[in-house]
This record gives C-alpha cells, sequence and structure tokens, in this order.
C-alpha cells in the first residue's frame, strides 16, 4: 500500500510539473525517480520461495552476494522499449579492487544461442535458409552424419533452434590461449586438437526435445558456408550494428577494446580462473553486458510489438513468442494471457540470464563472474515479479497449520534429491529432515505439506505409499525424490 502511495505521489507531481511548461524535462525526470524506486525496492526485497507468515528471511541483493561467494553482479531492466534502471554490485577483478560498470563485459555463455537464432532467421527472411530443409543440403565439408536415425526424419534449421534435431550434447571444453584451438570442423568431427567427441545424432530428428551445444556449432556452421565469412563478422552485420551492441563481439580471442573491461571469473571459493576461449562461438562465446543484451531484447519485443522490423519481421516474432510452443529461441512459460521467456547461461567462472515478459513489455539480464549465481538469480526473478507485478512465480508465504502426521512412517528413511542424499525422520510431533549430514525441523503449513525455508524448499507428500514425495525447490518448480532401498 505504501509503495502504491508513493507512485502515486509521484505521478500527480509528474501531471503538475507538466503544466509548468517543462513537459518533455520533467516527465523524463520523475520517470527515473520511479525508476530508481522500483531499482531500490528489488535489491531490499530478495525473499524465498517459501516463507513462514511473520518469519520471512529477506535479504539485499549485496548480502547475498556476500553469503554466496558471489564477487561482482550487473543488472539492466528493460521497460516499454528503453533501459528503464541499471545497477552494478562488486568487483569485476577481486585482486585488483576493480568495481563492476556498465561496461564491465562478461562472457555471456548460451545467451549466445538466442543471438545465433536470431540472425539464422534473418537469414531465412532473406531467402538465404530455409527452415525445414535438410542443412546437409547447404553444409559444406563436413555433414551431420547420415544414419537410419535421419533416414526418414532430416536435421533443419528449425529443429537446431529448438534443440529437437537429435543431436548429443557433447561440446563443453574451453582452452587456454597458449593451447592450440580447434576450428570449428574439428570440433564438429571430433578431430584433434578438439577434445570433445563427434558431433552425432542421437535420436531421431523431431522426435525429442533435448539440449544440445553441438547443434548450434551446426548452426554456426550452416551461416558460416551460406555467408563465406567468419561467425562474428555475420553476427556483427546481422545483429549487433544493426541494434547498436558496441560492447559485444563473439570474436575468439576477446578483441583488445573489450579485453580492458573483461571481469575475471571465480570459483564458489572466489578463487580466480584463468582467462579461456571458447571457440564453439555460437552455443556459448559471446562477451558482452547487460546494457548491451538489454538492446537486443528491446529490438525483438519492438519488432514484435511494433513491426519495426529491426531484427526480424513482425510475423517471425510471432512464431517465436506463440502461446504453449516449448522451446524456440528461447525457453517460455504461459502464465494466464502472457508468454515470459527465458534464458540461462553458464560458462566456467560466469552465470547469466536474460528473460522477460512479452505482454508487459519489459525483461531483464542478469550477468556475474561467478559461478554459484542461479539460486541468486531465482531471489531476483521473485524480487522483480513482485515489483512490477509479474504473475510469473511469485513467492508464497504460508501460514503454519499443525495436524496428526501419523500417516508418515510408510514415508519415513532415506532418499536421493538431485546430488544430496536426504533421511526424513519423525521425533516426537516434528518431522525433521536431513541434507548432507544436516539437519532442520519442517513447518508443517498442510495436511501433508511441509516447508523448509533455510533451503527453500516445499514438500509434499501423497496420499498414497505408492506415489513419490515432491520437493518443490528454490525456483518454484517440483522434483520428485527416489527413496534409496539401500
Amino acid at each position: 500500500m505504501l509503495k502504491k502511495i508513493i507512485y502515486l505521489n509521484l505521478i500527480l507531481l509528474i501531471v503538475s510539473c507538466n503544466k509548468s511548461g517543462n513537459e518533455t524535462k520533467n516527465s523524463e525526470y520523475f520517470r527515473s525517480k520511479i525508476d530508481s524506486i522500483h531499482a531500490q525496492n528489488i535489491e531490499k526485497n530478495l525473499i524465498p520461495m517459501y516463507s513462514i507468515a511473520g518469519k520471512i528471511q529477506r535479504m539485499t541483493i549485496p548480502e547475498m552476494m556476500k553469503q554466496d561467494n558471489i564477487p561482482g553482479m550487473s543488472i539492466a531492466f528493460v521497460d516499454n522499449g528503453e533501459i528503464a534502471w541499471t545497477k552494478h554490485y562488486g568487483f569485476a577483478n577481486l585482486e585488483d579492487s576493480i568495481p563492476v560498470s556498465s561496461e564491465t563485459v562478461f562472457t555471456g555463455a548460451s545467451l549466445s544461442k538466442p543471438i545465433t537464432a536470431i540472425a539464422a532467421l534473418t537469414l531465412v527472411e532473406r531467402g538465404l535458409l530455409n527452415l525445414d530443409e535438410d542443412v546437409n543440403l547447404k553444409l559444406k565439408g563436413w555433414k551431420v552424419p547420415e544414419s537410419e536415425l535421419t533416414a526418414n526424419q532430416k536435421v533443419t534449421l528449425r529443429r537446431l533452434i529448438s534443440h529437437n534435431a537429435g543431436i548429443k550434447n557433447d561440446l563443453w571444453s574451453s582452452y587456454l590461449p597458449e593451447q592450440t584451438v580447434p576450428t570449428l570442423n574439428q570440433m564438429l568431427a571430433g578431430e584433434a586438437p578438439s577434445i570433445d567427441p563427434a558431433t552425432s545424432v542421437i535420436t531421431e530428428p523431431g522426435s525429442k526435445t533435448q539440449y544440445s551445444n553441438p547443434g548450434y556449432s551446426i548452426i554456426q556452421k550452416l551461416l558460416m558456408d551460406v555467408q563465406n565469412q567468419e561467425f562474428d563478422q555475420i553476427i556483427d552485420q546481422l545483429v549487433f550494428d544493426p541494434v547498436g551492441m558496441e560492447n559485444s563481439s563473439f570474436k575468439q580471442p576477446i578483441p583488445h577494446h573489450l579485453l580492458q573491461h573483461k571481469a575475471i571469473g571465480y570459483t564458489n571459493e572466489l578463487e580466480p580462473y584463468p582467462y579461456r576461449l571458447f571457440p564453439y562461438q555460437a552455443a556459448g562465446g559471446v562477451w558482452t553486458t547487460p546494457k548491451d543484451l538489454s538492446k537486443f531484447m528491446i529490438a525483438l519485443l519492438n519488432d514484435h510489438n511494433k513491426g519495426t522490423n529491426i531484427l526480424i519481421s513482425k510475423e517471425t516474432t510471432e512464431t517465436i513468442f506463440k502461446k504453449y510452443i516449448d522451446r524456440y529461441v528461447f525457453s517460455f512459460w504461459n502464465w494466464g494471457e502472457d508468454v515470459v521467456f527465458m534464458h540461462y547461461g553458464s560458462n566456467q567462472g560466469f552465470n547469466c540470464i536474460m528473460y522477460g515478459s512479452v505482454n508487459k513489455n519489459q525483461g531483464i539480464v542478469v550477468m556475474t563472474n561467478s559461478d554459484n549465481s542461479f539460486g541468486f538469480f531465482d531471489y531476483i526473478q521473485r524480487a522483480v515479479n513482485d515489483e512490477y507485478q509479474w504473475e510469473y512465480v511469485k513467492p508464497e508465504i504460508l501460514n503454519p497449520s499443525k495436524s496428526d502426521i501419523s500417516w508418515i512412517h510408510p514415508f519415513l528413511g532415506k532418499y536421493q534429491w538431485r546430488d544430496s542424499k536426504v533421511i526424513i525422520t519423525k521425533n516426537n510431533e516434528n518431522l525433521e529432515l536431513e541434507i548432507d549430514n544436516e539437519k532442520y525441523v519442517l513447518t508443517q503449513t498442510g495436511e501433508r505439506v511441509f516447508v523448509l525455508p533455510e533451503k527453500p524448499i516445499k514438500i509434499t507428500f501423497p496420499k498414497s505409499i505408492d506415489k513419490s514425495i515432491t520437493f518443490w525447490e528454490a525456483d518454484g518448480y517440483p522434483f520428485k525424490i527416489k527413496k534409496i532401498t539401500k
């Protein structure tokens, strides 16, 4: 309520100042004030996905960065076709105490994929590529290996963009500057000096969605073969130059003008990683900033909402942002009438996320120089969703509700939860959960619902002993845990 009163007072000030004759200047000034309040509220409002009413463990961005050993972070928020605000925290270089700034360059890792996909779709619109033809018709030299899996269904650009071309996900390796870096053809063929296996089709194309880095390396080769250019030059011409992304490059090694602003990546223990080259450019090799990625997002949303055709046509964006689509350029979630698009990225020492709301014409880009940021991103998403009234993944505030738990006995015992061993025990009238040798008391919030805010997780027990226990994780999504019989 207080938040609404503050915003209302600012709006009234804008209206009164507009009568003074300095409409544009005053409007911009108070718009920036409102944006600043939004940014400050998000900074102070990191709360778990699941909390007990009256016991909400609220944290600030700097506090959580310190807790999780995240050296530096940069955020940019997009609102209605503009970068509404940016914020920068911590250090790009701990040893030299260089702070993160708007010019700090991070590796965008898999945020390279949406950029690559849009470049490919641009060439489709120009008639140089076909979404649904066999990519081997255009590939030169190396081609997708044929097998009985490709006899009836072919690897196509549409399927590569959507991660359902059946390509095995083997392509992770980065290289030190003094090492011999493989060419794209060597990586795809699995030939030295590449240290990754050859790219192969392991399921019939179109039959299954399976995330694939090599799939995007095939797109990279397709673009290079059709354009007869280096990949970084293609992206400069098709994406970076039209959008004005001046602090971004796919070039390996990183260009000198970006090198001086490059953040150092760090482990969970704040140990620095050495600088590495990412030759799988399309899959994860971009160097960029949140501000530049926001420009990319703005151009894409403007192409969709206004038909500006800066990158691609409105018709193509309608395919990208089509409701109920599973994955095409981005991952998607449907919330009421809205479509939320998202993509994560992770390379050694760097994590990042880009996500937005199509209907609200808003989005956010967050980049860190840390291996340990994905849980942190969940907190930021919830703070943004709360501040801007998105319906997507809001935190749950639950009331304690004690009831009989005599039904619990068949569910007591040891379980596997991702990489952790957990033990569920009953101590008098309390239900306890041990995770990796640390014991916690669960708070009951429903007949078969319990919460552990410290993690945070919500646990639901089925009524049938033949069904699985569900852990609702920190990102708001369910995970079925399996009982360990040995």
